[in-house]
């Protein structure tokens, strides 16, 4: 961990300094590079993660970042039929 900081640090510190137009998003254990390359490949820029025993939903919104509220319709049997976001403004 600390070589893969020095190195990050180094790389920040050449762009920097070089006046280079370079972004560097240095994120020490995080699974968000592989929700990102879902975002980015998808028609509606969503995607799921499994993360643990849950799975995580990640989508771009104009709403900007942060949690919003989720509820869930469920059949007789109580399986899950529908999911609803409300995001701010809806």
């Amino acid at each position: 961990m600390a070589e893969a900081v020095e190195k990050a640090h180094a790389v920040q510190s050449w762009a920097r300094e070089s006046g280079r137009r370079l972004m560097i998003d240095f994120r020490p254990h995080s699974h968000h590079w592989q929700i990102m390359r879902q975002l980015r490949t998808s028609e509606h820029e969503s995607g799921t993660l499994d993360l643990g025993p849950a799975r995580v939903l990640c989508a771009m919104t104009t709403c900007g970042d942060g949690c919003f509220p989720v509820s869930a319709d469920l059949d007789a049997a109580g399986g899950v039929v529908a999911v609803r976001v409300r995001f701010p403004g809806a």
